[in-house]
């Protein structure tokens, strides 16, 4: 059974790696639209992951920077209009960087960006396939942790396909006829 499943895990590891090699060229382009040296950029990434603001102090840890650094990194990013920094209302004695929503925006447009090109290659696929990526990524989401939804009440319907539909391009013409 380990030498199946390891033999598995290389597979998917080696076809996740095929993916992210194909994609680099977007990835690419969208960083070098950000056009910031790559501390800020790490710094701007670091904030928007967060999901909160951050101290000086935090941002210097993850960027394993001082906070001499961490400073001229995130007036950098205030400069360019991506961030702020504001007191600590628990403790006025520390600084807080946040983004602005001008970074956020601009984030939140290249995510929609890339979850538009992944849904385009989705649609391309099998609906069986496509099944079965669901059903494995959604083990691997639960298996780090994550919280998933539950499953649409769109694929619920359809939990039993035509024989006549095998992709999912044909469904959403059959469901445009109708």
């Amino acid at each position: 059974m380990t030498e199946i499943s390891d033999g598995l895990i290389r597979d998917i590891q080696e076809a996740m790696a095929a993916l992210l090699r194909q994609q680099r060229p977007g990835l690419s382009h969208e960083l070098v639209q950000l056009d910031m040296p790559i501390g800020q950029m790490k710094t701007l990434f670091i904030l928007w992951t967060a999901g909160k603001p951050q101290t000086m102090g935090q941002l210097a840890h993850a960027l394993d920077v001082s906070l001499g650094n961490v400073t001229g990194l995130v007036d950098g990013l205030i400069q360019r209009g991506l961030a702020r920094r504001e007191e600590d209302p628990a403790d006025r004695r520390q600084k807080l960087a946040s983004l602005t929503t001008t970074a956020e925006n601009r984030l939140l447009s290249m995510e929609r960006g890339r979850s538009l090109l992944v849904r385009r290659r989705l649609r391309r696929m099998q609906l069986d396939d496509l099944r079965a990526l669901r059903q494995g990524v959604v083990a691997l989401a639960e298996t780090a942790g994550a919280s998933v939804p539950a499953r649409s009440a769109d694929a619920r319907s359809r939990s039993q396909p035509s024989k006549k539909r095998k992709g999912v391009e044909s469904i959403t013409r059959v469901r445009h006829v109708h």
